[in-house]
C-alpha cells in the first residue's frame, strides 16, 4: 500500500488519520522540493512513527518514480509532502504509476498554501484566476510567462495568487525583495512600487504575517526580519465585503 500524506503548513498540522498511518508504515519517505520542512517537524514524525523518515529527491518522484513506487508492492510505504499532496501536479504521476503496477494508494490531505492564503486574505475564492509563480532569474533563465498570467487575470478582473519559486535542493530559492523586483521589472509598467497587494509570510505558523500594503512597503517588511516563506495576492476590483476584509490587514511599514 502506498500512502501520500500532507504535512500542512506547520508542525502539528499532521492529522490523526495520518498519525495512525505513520505508526504502521514499513518505510517513510519525504520530499521538500516543493516547500521546506523544518528539521524539528521531521524529528517529531520520527518519534511518533518510531522510525526515521528518509529524504528523497525530485528525481525519485519523477524520473525514477517507477522504482520508488514499486517498493509499496509488498510493504506499507508513506511519502510525506509539505502542504497538500496533490496540489503540485507532478504528484499525480505517483498515483498513475502505482495504478499501472497494481498498487493501492490512499491520499491523506492537509492544509495548503492555496487554500490558506486565499482564505486568510478575505478575498472571494471564486474570483481568482490562475496562480502565477515568480522564478529565480539568471543570465540563462529569464521566463516571463508568469507576467502574462497576471496580466490576463487583471484583464479578466480576477485576483492572482503569486507564489515565490522554491528550489531548496539548489539553494537558490528566491527571496521576497528579489521576487518583488523581478515582478516589477517584468511587468514593464503594469505594476509599480505603489501597487498594493496582500502580503503573507509564514502562513499557518505562530509568526504568521499578513499585510495589505504597497510593493515598496512589502520590501521594507521583508528587510526588517527573517521570513521563511512568502506569497502575495494581487487583487483586482473588490466588492465592498472584500475591501473591508482586506483592509483589516492594512499596515504602514515605511
Amino acid at each position: 500500500m502506498l500512502y501520500l500524506i500532507g504535512l500542512g503548513l506547520d508542525t502539528k498540522d499532521l492529522s490523526l488519520k495520518a498519525a495512525e498511518c505513520l505508526k504502521t508504515a514499513d518505510s517513510i519517505l519525504y520530499e521538500e522540493y516543493t516547500a521546506s520542512i523544518t528539521s524539528a517537524y521531521i524529528s517529531e514524525i520520527a518519534e511518533l512513527a518510531g522510525k526515521a523518515p528518509t529524504k528523497i529527491q525530485r528525481s525519485d518522484l519523477e524520473d525514477n518514480v517507477k522504482k520508488t513506487v514499486s517498493a509499496a508492492k509488498e510493504r506499507n510505504v508513506v511519502i510525506l509532502f509539505p502542504g497538500d499532496p496533490l496540489v503540485a501536479t507532478t504528484h499525480h504521476i505517483i498515483i498513475e504509476e502505482a495504478a499501472s503496477q497494481g498498487i493501492r494508494t490512499e491520499v491523506i490531505h492537509a492544509p495548503s498554501i492555496f487554500t490558506a492564503a486565499i482564505g486568510e486574505s478575505g478575498l472571494d475564492i471564486y474570483k481568482f484566476g490562475p496562480t502565477a509563480t515568480i522564478p529565480k532569474i539568471s543570465e540563462r533563465y529569464k521566463p516571463t510567462s508568469f507576467v502574462e498570467v497576471i496580466k490576463k487575470n487583471l484583464s479578466n478582473k480576477q485576483h492572482t495568487l503569486i507564489l515565490f519559486d522554491v528550489t531548496p535542493e539548489q539553494g537558490n530559492s528566491i527571496n521576497v525583495e528579489d521576487a518583488i523586483l523581478t515582478l516589477l521589472q517584468a511587468s514593464k509598467g503594469t505594476l509599480d512600487e505603489d501597487t498594493k497587494a496582500v502580503f503573507m509570510a509564514d502562513l499557518g505558523r505562530a509568526e504568521q504575517q499578513i499585510a495589505y500594503a504597497s510593493m515598496k512597503e512589502i520590501v521594507a517588511m521583508a528587510r526588517s526580519g527573517k521570513i521563511r516563506s512568502s506569497c502575495i495576492i494581487l487583487p483586482t476590483e473588490m466588492s465592498f465585503a472584500e475591501k473591508r476584509a482586506v483592509e483589516t490587514h492594512l499596515t504602514s511599514s515605511t
